[in-house]
């Protein structure tokens, strides 16, 4: 079995009727936070702002998320199961405690995601992670040991 499980939207489900969300249509691979999947030209999106901590600390802080503006169904979070986003794109993993506080941080292909999220996760110190789209720094999910 794994060592980590995938959560999108940890800190709770999307405000799309927020002051600041933008309403969009999708352009090519733009990567949904909930269903964790990218995009097609055409889908209906929304672009707002995201808390992701589920723990108060100086690294919390909302930033963009696209969700598919209709709905869509959430990631189906299995042991070891691996997001599309992932492959083909640049990663920020970075490793919190339990007080959710930076005690590492990575920057890598997606064909490493794997490999780190296991490592780090290993350390008995990390609480859980959380991966960003390094270009944009946009939150991608967050993860845990299974």
């Amino acid at each position: 079995m794994s060592p980590f499980i995938l959560h999108p939207l940890p800190a709770g489900e999307v405000d799309t009727d927020a002051p600041v969300t933008r309403h969009q249509i999708a352009g090519d691979r733009e990567p949904c936070r909930r269903c964790l999947r990218d995009a097609v030209p055409g889908d209906r999106l929304a672009l707002t702002a995201y808390d992701p901590f589920t723990v108060r600390s100086p690294y919390a802080g909302k930033g963009p998320v696209f969700v598919h503006a209709d709905g869509c169904e959430p990631f189906a979070s299995a042991p070891g199961e691996v997001s599309e986003q992932v492959g083909g794109r640049v990663l920020s993993i970075r490793a919190y405690d339990r007080d959710a506080m930076l005690t590492e941080a990575s920057v890598l292909e997606g064909e490493r995601f794997r490999e780190r999220a296991t490592e780090l996760l290993g350390d008995p110190e990390v609480e859980f992670l959380h991966v960003h789209f390094a270009g944009p720094g946009c939150f991608a999910f967050r993860v845990d040991r299974a």
